[in-house]
Parts: structure tokens; C-alpha cells; sequence
């Protein structure tokens, strides 16, 4: 799927330019050990309590990568679709990792960031998401895995480390 490679490339940059100037940082990160290329979409609130839905971050097979270095939600929920691909059958098949609990506006056909998400906006449509996090502390990170088999998926949330001086 190539209408998500600017998308990629500006989140690319954006990571490698803010990580040249901070420390070490708190991370949302996805990795995909699925066959297929996946696409990862995520929703986290205001202090309004309004919704903000983002996406799509590109993760070939194999590979992780950041969604956004600046950004430190208590609450994450997140939306992982694959590439389309041939199933055994022959059938063109999309994998889509999410559950009904929640929902946020998405643009299918290219890349988006809708504001008051939690709702439909402009050309979105509202789709399913998972909850990635909640309770999170700003400085802690978290990683999900969708796994080879396209139905698990592995979280972990790192707490950051404490330091202290002698």
C-alpha cells in the first residue's frame, strides 16, 4: 500500500529529528511479527475530553517503529490493520486487530488526524479499537507486537527508571 509511504517517512523524520535533540524518552512503539505488512492507527484524549484518532504508521514484517516521539497519552487505544493478502483459498484477505468496545473516526483511503474523534468528522468513518493502555505515567513506554500468527498480540509497558546520585 503506497498512499501510506509520505506518512511513514514524515514519522521517520520526525523521530530521528527529535530523538537527535532529547534524551532518552518515553515510546510508543509498535512491531509487527505478522507476514504481512501491518498499518496502525491510534486514538488518545484531551484534556477536554474530546478524542484525537491518528493514523496510519506503516511496520513491515520484522521491523518496529515509533508512532510519535513528542506524544504521551494516559490512555491509548489502538487499531492495526494488514496489508491485503492471498489466504490459502486464494481469497484476498485484510487482518484487522481491533475489538468493538471502542470506536474512532478513521480515513480508509489515505493517512489522517481527526480531532473530536470520538465521533464522525468530516469524511471519516468509525471503526473498531483496541485499548493499548491506560494509566500510563508520561514517562513511561509501551510496545505492542502483533504477532506471526495475525491473532495475538504482545503489550508491555515499561515504567521509567529511577535514578539516584551518589
Amino acid at each position: 500500500m503506497g498512499r501510506f509511504a509520505a506518512f511513514a517517512a514524515t514519522f521517520a523524520l520526525a523521530a530521528v529529528s527529535l530523538g537527535a535533540t532529547t534524551g532518552a524518552q518515553a515510546e510508543i512503539q509498535f512491531c509487527n511479527k505478522f507476514p504481512q505488512k501491518v498499518y496502525v492507527a491510534i486514538a488518545y484524549p484531551q484534556n477536554d475530553q474530546s478524542w484525537i484518532s491518528r493514523g496510519w504508521l506503516e511496520i513491515d514484517t520484522g521491523d518496529c517503529a515509533e508512532f510519535d516521539s513528542a506524544l504521551h497519552p494516559g490512555t491509548i487505544y489502538y487499531r492495526g490493520e494488514s496489508a491485503p493478502y492471498r489466504n490459502a483459498s486464494g481469497a484476498s484477505v485484510t487482518r484487522v486487530w481491533s475489538n468493538s468496545a471502542h470506536q474512532f473516526a478513521i480515513w480508509e483511503k489515505d493517512n489522517f488526524h481527526y480531532w473530536n474523534a470520538q465521533q464522525r468528522v468530516l469524511n471519516s468513518t468509525l471503526a473498531d479499537f483496541s485499548l493499548l493502555a491506560d494509566g500510563l505515567a508520561s514517562d513511561a513506554s509501551v510496545s505492542l507486537t502483533f504477532e506471526q500468527d495475525g491473532v495475538h498480540t504482545t503489550t508491555t509497558v515499561q515504567a521509567p527508571h529511577s535514578h539516584t546520585s551518589n
